[in-house]
């Protein structure tokens, strides 16, 4: 496994707290989801959450109708889901944190993909291959939905580039701390556009928040596409 993989697999094996779904999430579905695509849930939708963490989002969409599935690299995270939501035992799945093009989920087409906040993790190189994959597995006309960490996140400021095109974040405060942790950030919506061009873009935008004056101001992009 490459150096920048190991580090942040060791990052979250350590599992990581999220037991209610964020508002990028509800939001997406209720602004862009339902009155752009008429995708409700009613017609049991089959969905993947990529990275799904401890499933919160997977169940938010089961809720709403969707036929929900989610996959992520932690397994602390999906035994901590599967306790939690054990009717999406069948549903969620532990997969490899190397991207292979040949990957698949579930056996299955859908018609929704998501990956909030996760898809950064990758370098250039390995993300190029997993968006590959996750076109692969939507169906023609689905909707994929991704958010990537802009350089406008305080964390840019405590990175170093590698030699892989991701940059090594160290960073210390009293809630984490931060050494083996590589985050491929987004400089703009053109570079955004740029990374998922595979799909024909629909929404893009960004949201921001900042809770501690230790950590400063996190910012994302969000892009909204379409499988043609």
């Amino acid at each position: 496994m490459k150096n920048y993989l190991q580090g942040n697999t060791g990052y979250w094996s350590r599992g990581y707290f999220a037991p209610n779904v964020d508002a990028p999430v509800f939001r997406f579905y209720g602004r862009i989801l339902k009155p752009d695509f008429g995708i409700s849930g009613r017609n049991h939708e089959t969905l993947l959450d990529f990275g799904c963490g401890q499933a919160a989002a997977v169940n938010f969409f089961h809720v709403q109708g969707f036929d929900a599935f989610g996959v992520d690299i932690s397994k602390v995270d999906i035994e901590t889901a599967l306790i939690r939501y054990p009717h999406l035992d069948q549903h969620l799945a532990i997969i490899d944190p190397t991207p292979r093009v040949e990957d698949t989920f579930f056996s299955r087409q859908f018609d929704v993909v998501t990956a909030i906040q996760c898809l950064y993790y990758l370098s250039p190189a390995d993300l190029k291959t997993r968006i590959q994959t996750l076109y692969n597995c939507l169906k023609s006309g689905g909707v994929f939905y991704a958010t990537m960490m802009s350089t406008q996140t305080k964390y840019f400021g405590y990175s170093t580039k590698t030699d892989d095109g991701m940059r090594k974040v160290t960073m210390q405060n009293k809630r984490y701390s931060l050494d083996d942790y590589y985050v491929n950030f987004t400089e703009s919506e053109k570079d955004l556009v740029d990374k998922f061009s595979l799909f024909q873009p629909k929404h893009v935008g960004h949201y921001s928040a900042q809770f501690r004056s230790d950590e400063g101001l996190c910012h994302h992009f969000t892009f909204v596409e379409v499988k043609e």
